[in-house]
């Protein structure tokens, strides 16, 4: 068959609960990629994180990380910064408003006030790199400490489970900056990316960097900060799981990420059974 490019968000899309893919999942993207298709995850977690991930499928997958700020394509890794501006924005705001802030380089958090092991299991696993987290993160005492990470600092994500109201306060007053993309890939976090930069934005990019139109690509996502990513694709693909303001935005919905969605979609789509 003629390649195609398929993509994949993880949390929700091609894990389930328990961080594991799927023996379904693992045999159709092998079959798949034996007929010429190249799968890329494409993921709000930082790079070493989403190497787990891949680890659990096989080293052909390649990976979008930070929500678009990094992407492979062969041995090369391409990087987008926030910058200072940004970073001074997003320090000075949650400062004010007494909530931390987690910030990533492909393979360490770095956090304001709240320590990583603080937050819900969940969150955990998307920013700390092994079980203890003694190497994956570090404090940042204040903004000057900050001001020398910046030439590391990709993305960053605000968790905050307690008061959306302050949540949404803080989201308003970094839109109103217009310094950084602002996403939510659940109703209790911020996503801080570059400015102009997604999974969509890499996902062009790639795209065009193998010469494949955008007919033979193909996304599953499962949240709303999925949305562009799978408006950028020929075939976007919402799972059983998302919200229905996100399926209404697609042509095309399978099951949800514990029930298989993923592969049974794709073996139905390109007749592997």
């Amino acid at each position: 068959m003629e390649p195609y490019l398929i993509f994949m968000d993880i949390d929700g899309t091609l894990i389930d609960n328990h961080q594991n893919v799927s023996a379904l999942t693992k045999k159709t993207i092998k079959e798949l990629q034996d007929q010429g298709a190249i799968f890329y995850i494409a993921t709000g977690r930082m790079l070493s994180l989403a190497k787990l991930i891949q680890q659990k499928i096989n080293n052909d997958v390649e990976i979008i990380a930070s929500n678009g700020s990094v992407y492979q394509k062969g041995h090369h890794i391409h990087k987008e910064h926030l910058g200072w501006k940004a970073l001074k924005d997003v320090y000075e705001i949650t400062q004010e408003n007494d909530m931390s802030v987690n910030f990533f380089s492909t393979d360490k958090t770095f956090y304001t006030k709240e320590k990583p092991w603080m937050l819900s299991r969940l969150a955990r696993v998307r920013v700390m790199a092994d079980k203890n987290g003694s190497r994956s993160f570090s404090h940042v005492k204040d903004i000057d400490e900050l001001h020398g990470l910046s030439d590391q600092i990709i993305n960053g994500i605000i968790i905050d489970r307690n008061d959306p109201e302050k949540l949404a306060k803080v989201r308003k007053e970094l839109l109103d900056h217009d310094l950084l993309n602002v996403s939510s890939s659940s109703p209790d976090n911020l996503e801080l990316i570059p400015r102009r930069i997604s999974k969509a934005t890499a996902v062009r990019a790639i795209s065009d960097q193998y010469g494949i139109p955008v007919e033979r690509t193909i996304g599953f996502g499962n949240d709303m900060n999925d949305l562009e990513m799978l408006k950028a694709v020929g075939v976007g693909v919402t799972m059983g799981n998302s919200p229905d303001v996100l399926k209404a935005e697609t042509d095309f919905s399978t099951d949800s990420n514990l029930e298989d969605g993923l592969p049974k979609f794709l073996r139905k789509y390109f007749e592997l059974d």
